[in-house]
């Protein structure tokens, strides 16, 4: 099944994106500044909406005349170049555990996952604290030398979406050494964003702490197929995420200015990591109202 998000759950990530930065609303849009122009935005912050790639004629008709970004998913691309901006899909509907393990994920995946599962130290908890997922988001932005968005946020995630949003963190020796932000909406369990820090690679993998977020999504949402997010076809991210055995889905992103969005911010990244903590905490949050692109 070609799923996307429903209609509440769009309209619901809006309203925390508001509440957060004051963005005006246009009729489904939000209007997002971005340094000297201003864009009708289908939305910000998230991969794809409620819409697939020919369902768009109604916003492309309000968005002609002014500078715009729509993202949807383009089920029939299979033409797929390095660069193209993709999500990632797992088909996980009716899977047990081990079923999933042996008919899905690739050798390393399983490795890597009972490597891991053998260690006491670790553990992973459905735990909704916002503070410490937060303090993690940072330091993994940061490794990545992407700007962070406010805190607040993911405080108005909660407010809106309610029971669709759920945090994982993994533990070590009951030290926070990872975690994720998920949503479930339609039978979709969407990985948005997290990890583990640079720092603590040697501790776990991300092999071990998604397959556990993953059958702990199965319990709480039941939910059909797992959406493990953005990546570049062909890049380092998208090869991690096909180990599970995920699908490549093209998102297509409308705008009247097109571009790599890999490429186009790779220098912006290299230098954002070599700033000091104290300069990209303070700018990071502000400065993400204005990123179209994030």
């Amino acid at each position: 099944m070609n799923r996307v998000f429903s209609k509440e759950f769009v309209q619901s990530w809006k309203k925390a994106l508001i509440d957060t930065y004051g963005f005006e609303e246009y009729m489904d849009f939000v209007v997002q500044p971005s340094f000297g122009k201003k864009y009708l935005s289908y939305l910000p912050f998230i991969n794809y909406t409620d819409r697939m790639s020919d369902e768009i004629d109604d916003l492309l008709e309000l968005a002609k005349d002014n500078h715009f970004q729509i993202r949807t998913l383009n089920f029939n691309y299979q033409d797929f170049k390095d660069h193209d901006p993709v999500t990632l899909r797992l088909d996980v509907g009716g899977l047990s555990e081990e079923e999933l393990m042996m008919q899905r994920y690739k050798k390393l995946s399983r490795k890597l996952i009972r490597k891991y599962a053998r260690d006491p130290k670790l553990h992973l908890e459905q735990k909704d604290d916002i503070p410490t997922y937060y303090a993690i988001l940072k330091e993994i932005f940061k490794d990545h030398g992407t700007p962070v968005f406010p805190i607040e946020l993911l405080y108005n995630f909660k407010k809106h979406l309610g029971q669709k949003m759920h945090i994982f963190l993994l533990y070590h020796d009951n030290e926070p050494v990872g975690g994720t932000l998920t949503f479930c909406d339609n039978g979709i369990g969407m990985l948005h964003m997290g990890g583990i820090p640079n720092r603590f690679k040697h501790i776990s993998t991300g092999h071990y702490m998604d397959h556990n977020i993953i059958m702990h999504l199965k319990n709480l949402c039941d939910i059909q197929e797992v959406d493990f997010g953005r990546s570049p076809y062909n890049g380092g991210t998208y090869f991690y995420k096909t180990r599970f055995g995920a699908k490549p889905v093209k998102i297509d992103i409308h705008t009247d200015i097109q571009k790599d969005i890999y490429s186009a911010y790779s220098w912006a990244s290299k230098v954002w990591q070599k700033l000091p903590n104290s300069v990209t905490d303070y700018l990071g949050p502000k400065l993400t109202k204005y990123l179209v692109d994030l």
